[in-house]
């Protein structure tokens, strides 16, 4: 009579690992690459594609340390509206999408700027990213009676809407003619709202919110024909409900100033 005991004890410690196999997470941006220098002429458009890093954090108990720093490749737009005023938007491969202003209130404009400028921009941002992820255990549980066991598979699958707001300041100092170092505090907050379903347990509701905060330095170079490298590095904290991730991105685009 001790094997059906035996039996359910196993099953409900597998269970137990296929379930910590498939945690919830959410992703927040550390890419940044705002020069506080904006172009005083509208309609003025620079395009980039780079990879840029985003922070992910399981936000409930574990085993897989999913936690850390994930790199993704991005392109991005931005066209000025108006003097000093410019508009943003970027797409990362994971499939989030962030919208931004940028308005640059001290120092000189891009067209006048030269070695020694000092430049401050302020930044908002709103992204939507949409996630999920399906885990199926093959053989791991058992359902079992007197005389045997059968193998069975446990399938468990999570999705959820993140939106995250998004501030900045930006300084920036030109050192030379065509090289600017650049960076600032940032501070992101935002909720989440989804669900996670399994094959062995109610279907549960998502909903939770929490912030980011960090900096980063950057530098960037122009090239007299419109093109130009920029590269950064962004140290960050996530701290989402009970659970807290520090990381540092190291960044890298390429853009062109038409």
């Amino acid at each position: 009579m001790k094997y059906p005991t035996l039996f359910t004890s196993l099953s409900l410690s597998l269970l137990l690992s296929a379930c910590s196999s498939n945690p919830v997470t959410v992703s927040m941006s550390t890419t940044r690459f705002d020069n506080p220098e904006v172009s005083s002429e509208p309609l003025k458009v620079n395009l980039a594609v780079g990879h840029g890093g985003r922070t992910t954090l399981a936000i409930e108990d574990n085993l897989s340390h999913y936690d850390g720093t994930e790199v993704y490749g991005f392109a991005s737009g931005n066209i000025t509206a108006t003097k000093g005023l410019e508009i943003s938007v970027r797409n990362d491969e994971d499939s989030a999408t962030h919208i931004g202003l940028k308005y640059q209130f001290y120092g000189a404009h891009t067209e006048q700027s030269s070695k020694g400028n000092i430049s401050q921009a302020f930044t908002l941002g709103y992204e939507r990213n949409t996630t999920g992820e399906q885990y199926s255990t093959y053989n791991d549980n058992w359902s079992c009676d007197e005389f045997s066991c059968d193998s069975t598979t446990n399938t468990s699958v999570w999705e959820h809407d993140t939106n995250i707001y998004d501030i900045a300041w930006v300084v920036g100092y030109k050192f030379a003619a065509r090289d600017i170092i650049y960076g600032g505090p940032f501070y992101q907050w935002g909720q989440l709202s989804g669900y996670k379903a399994s094959s062995n347990a109610p279907t549960e509701e998502l909903k939770s919110k929490g912030y980011m905060v960090g900096a980063n330095i950057a530098i960037e170079h122009r090239f007299s024909f419109g093109m130009g490298l920029a590269g950064e590095i962004v140290y960050s904290n996530l701290d989402w409900g009970n659970y807290n991730q520090s990381d540092t991105a190291f960044n890298f685009k390429i853009d062109y100033q038409f």
